[in-house]
């Protein structure tokens, strides 16, 4: 089941509290069909106004909605070594080399104590949208930040770096719009 539409105003509301123009497409997607419910894997995350503020929840973490962090843009896989050791610098911290899985988190627990696993994974998150809950883990992720503005990618937590890119069968990078009805059309073929 869906998520009531969000009004233009809601919308809006939204925009102004994390200072970026949400994606056209997911813009219309809220405001015409739900602001969350069914979708490619488990389900689309639910962007919800909690105690006066907008976050993206599912339902397995109703409490802790994801806050976009639109301070910067999303950064890709390749350069997301150099954003982490320029953090952790910045912190007074000299990076060790990283883990192979880990990345520079053990370093980051170091420079932040008990916070530096939240601050790690909410500076690799900035400048996207926790979208969808895609089961053991895995997460989708719509970037909003960046020159990568209106793509989809990927999430395995146990990887670092844990981002991929949604491609379709030709190889190009899914929009929401095209993640979202090559889903559909999936869930169709599989009805007949």
């Amino acid at each position: 089941m869906f998520e009531a539409v969000l009004t233009p105003a809601e919308i809006d509301e939204v925009e102004a509290q994390f200072g970026v123009a949400l994606p056209d497409e997911y813009r219309s997607f809220l405001a015409e069909v739900g602001a969350g419910g069914p979708g490619p894997a488990l389900e689309l995350t639910s962007l919800r106004r909690i105690d006066g503020t907008w976050g993206w929840v599912w339902d397995c973490d109703k409490e802790y909605p994801w806050l976009l962090d639109a301070t910067g843009p999303f950064v890709e896989t390749e350069d997301w070594a150099d954003q982490q050791r320029a953090t952790l610098r910045a912190a007074g911290y000299e990076p060790l080399a990283p883990a192979e899985d880990a990345g520079y988190r053990d370093d980051y627990r170091k420079a932040f104590g008990e916070t530096g696993e939240g601050v790690w994974h909410l500076e690799r998150g900035r400048g996207a949208i926790h979208i969808s809950d895609n089961g053991c883990g895995m997460t989708g992720w719509l970037i909003v930040v960046g020159p990568h503005r209106g793509e989809l990618r990927h999430r395995d937590c146990g990887l670092n770096p844990p981002f991929e890119p949604y491609d379709d069968a030709q190889g190009r990078r899914h929009t929401f719009r095209s993640w979202y009805l090559a889903w559909l059309e999936k869930r169709e073929r599989a009805v007949r």
